[in-house]
């Protein structure tokens, strides 16, 4: 009679043998906590207001950063509002910053609103700098503002990894997919060349890069429900609009601030 170990008829040298040893699981990552992630956004802000005052002026520096912040707020107040929350803003030294999404919105609708509300939003941190170029008498405070309503308006350019390009994206699509493609290929080309021509290094490889990934994608988005022609005809509107808006503010501040600035592109206002 065979011996066995215990009720379920085990035979004891099958228990006297060792387990299979379990392939080890990697430590689930800790997310960063609130403390860390207040001292990198202090640390990197201070990075980039840094780098912008050494290369055009401390007023330059603040109004860029505010002009961030306030920008990205209306990222996430509209992300928030579109379900794709929670959002939360970081700051990128060097290059700005980003609100980030838990999830893409369930339309292309939603996801232009959420491309254009940073734009729009971001021209109420040019008030302040009109309020004291007011109150002082000093038109050069309203280089702040010409500073605000300028990253708010080269946002809206229709060139990865740019606002412009949310927003316009899916109203290109909605008429042929591959519009899109070639429009953005197109205009991101043109971006990186303007931006190369102005004497930067950086952004002209950002743009790349991301037309690059974008064109490469098999997707230009997360899918989500596309734009009726009611919402397309609204969404077309609604960027021309805050392209209007941000120039016109940009146009105001140059001129009341005596600037002289060249696009490239002939003259525009007091920009040149």
């Amino acid at each position: 009679m065979s011996e066995t170990v215990g009720p379920w008829g085990d035979r004891a040298s099958d228990a006297a043998q060792p387990e299979p040893a379990q392939p080890p699981t990697a430590a689930p990552r800790k997310p960063a906590s609130p403390i860390q992630t207040l001292v990198w956004n202090i640390v990197s802000t201070l990075v980039l207001a840094g780098w912008i005052a050494w290369q055009m002026g401390w007023l330059w520096a603040v109004a860029a950063i505010l002009g961030v912040f306030v920008h990205e707020i209306g990222h996430v107040l509209v992300i928030n509002w579109a379900g794709s929350g929670p959002s939360r803003i970081r700051i990128i030294p060097f290059f700005g910053g980003a609100a980030t999404m838990a999830r893409p919105p369930l339309s292309d609708f939603k996801g232009v609103l959420i491309a254009l509300a940073g734009p729009v939003f971001g021209l109420l941190a040019a008030l302040p700098f009109f309020g004291l170029a007011a109150w002082t008498g000093d038109g050069a405070w309203k280089q702040g503002a010409f500073v605000v309503a300028a990253i708010n308006l080269l946002n809206l350019a229709p060139a990865p990894p740019l606002d412009g390009s949310k927003a316009l994206g899916p109203v290109l699509a909605r008429i042929h997919p591959m519009l899109e493609r070639v429009a953005l290929g197109l205009v991101g080309g043109l971006a990186a060349i303007w931006t190369l021509s102005r004497g930067s290094l950086l952004m002209p490889l950002i743009i790349v890069l991301s037309v690059f990934a974008s064109l490469r994608a098999r997707r230009m988005r997360p899918p989500a429900e596309p734009l009726t022609w009611g919402a397309w005809t609204l969404s077309l509107s609604l960027y021309l609009a805050a392209l209007a808006l941000s120039a016109a503010v940009a146009g105001a501040a140059a001129l009341g601030a005596g600037l002289s600035f060249n696009f490239g592109f002939g003259d525009f206002g007091g920009l040149r």
